[in-house]
């Protein structure tokens, strides 16, 4: 008992010995280096939080886009008394807004992935009626971009991951391609195998250069300026964030000028990707 007390006093000493070795090194004092340490953590717990409000906005705003276009879909279903295309839209909507309360808890989860702590809620799910749904609610947004969407989804593809981590990831793939086609026509398909499902967004817009490939999986890089496009650049970021958690990758390949293709490949079932 008396080594133990003895060796905890010397770990102790030691450490608050080490102000003092880093002052004889530096020529500052203690205090002037332990407030040095302590405006260097503020510096990054405030990085932290703008990275944090950053890509918050970015998940609450993509959905965000659909409902508000919705919105004007009803109002242009009053105007011309069409009363089957009111309730068609209404039903969106509602569809729409539940699906926005659920993407709240991204918010948490951004934070659980900044810091490495995020585990995928998996549970048994049809996978084509999922993106089935993206695409009816996404469809508004593509009509007026000018874009012709196909699509072609294998039927009754049936896995077990996380739907939130899978819808996010699909959204923001069909989004990029809206935001970036110039209009010409997207594809997106969905195929699977017994171990293995995956989708594929093919846009036919700006493209991309294959030195970007890699980076724009990078929290908060962008093959385009803002200038081009507003946005953070984390959708990217989140989307391989999500693959990877479940066991999956994602891939691009493109051309400038020739449009660009995000192919993600998951497990039928969440680390299961053998």
């Amino acid at each position: 008992m008396v080594v133990a007390k003895s060796s905890s006093r010397t770990k102790k000493a030691e450490v608050n010995a080490e102000p003092h070795k880093a002052a004889a090194q530096s020529g500052q004092t203690p205090d002037a280096i332990e407030l040095d340490q302590l405006v260097e953590e503020l510096r990054e717990s405030i990085k932290a939080r703008d990275d944090f409000l950053a890509v918050a906005s970015h998940e609450l705003r993509n959905p965000l886009t659909p409902i508000l276009l919705g919105v004007q879909l009803i109002r242009g279903a009053v105007t011309s008394k069409d009363h089957n295309k009111l309730t068609h839209e209404i039903d969106r909507l509602e569809r729409q807004i539940k699906h926005f309360v659920a993407r709240t808890n991204t918010l948490l989860e951004v934070a659980q992935i900044t810091s490495g702590k995020f585990r995928p809620d998996s549970s048994k799910f049809n996978l084509s009626e999922l993106i089935a749904d993206i695409v009816n609610d996404y469809m508004p947004l593509v009509t007026r971009s000018g874009s012709e969407l196909v699509v072609n989804i294998q039927n009754d593809v049936i896995v077990v991951l996380d739907p939130m981590s899978v819808s996010g990831i699909v959204e923001n793939l069909l989004s990029n391609a809206i935001k970036y086609g110039q209009g010409k026509p997207i594809e997106l398909s969905l195929t699977a195998t017994a171990k293995m499902a995956r989708i594929t967004v093919r846009d036919n817009g700006i493209g991309i250069d294959e030195k970007d490939r890699a980076r724009i999986f990078e929290r908060f890089e962008r093959a385009v300026g803002r200038s081009t496009q507003s946005g953070f650049g984390v959708g990217l970021w989140l989307s391989r964030s999500f693959v990877e958690l479940m066991g999956g990758t994602i891939s691009v390949f493109g051309e400038p000028g020739a449009g660009s293709q995000f192919t993600v490949s998951l497990p039928i079932k969440a680390g299961e990707n053998s």
